[in-house]
C-alpha cells in the first residue's frame, strides 16, 4: 500500500475556495480505481493549516491518480491558493510491533 500526506498553508482569502474545491475533487478521486482512502482535515490549531491523508493500492494506481486531468487541473488551478506546500510519500509494509 502507498501513503501519501500532503500538509498544506492556504492563503486565508482562498481557504473557502479551495475547501468547496476539494469537496468536488475528494468525490472524483475517491471513486478512482486503487483509492482506499482520502481524507482532509483541518488544524484545530490554525484554520488555514490544511492536511490530507490518501492511502492507494499500489504506486502505479497513484501515478494515473496524479496524471489524471482532473488532478492535474487542480495542480494548476490550487498552486497560487497556497503559501506552501509538503507532500510525503510513504510505502507501508507489514511490520510486526510484538
Amino acid at each position: 500500500m502507498i501513503i501519501v500526506t500532503v500538509a498544506g498553508k492556504v492563503k486565508p482569502q482562498f481557504r473557502q475556495t479551495f475547501l468547496e474545491h476539494m469537496e468536488v475533487l475528494g468525490n472524483l478521486v475517491r471513486e478512482e480505481k486503487g483509492c482506499l482512502n482520502y481524507q482532509q482535515t483541518i488544524s484545530a490549531d490554525d484554520p488555514d493549516l490544511l492536511f490530507l491523508y490518501e492511502e492507494w493500492n499500489s504506486q502505479e494506481e497513484l501515478l494515473v491518480h496524479l496524471q489524471s486531468e482532473h488532478m492535474q487541473a487542480h495542480l494548476s488551478e490550487a498552486r497560487p491558493w497556497f503559501e506552501w506546500v509538503d507532500m510525503k510519500t510513504y510505502e507501508a509494509e507489514g511490520i510486526s510491533l510484538v
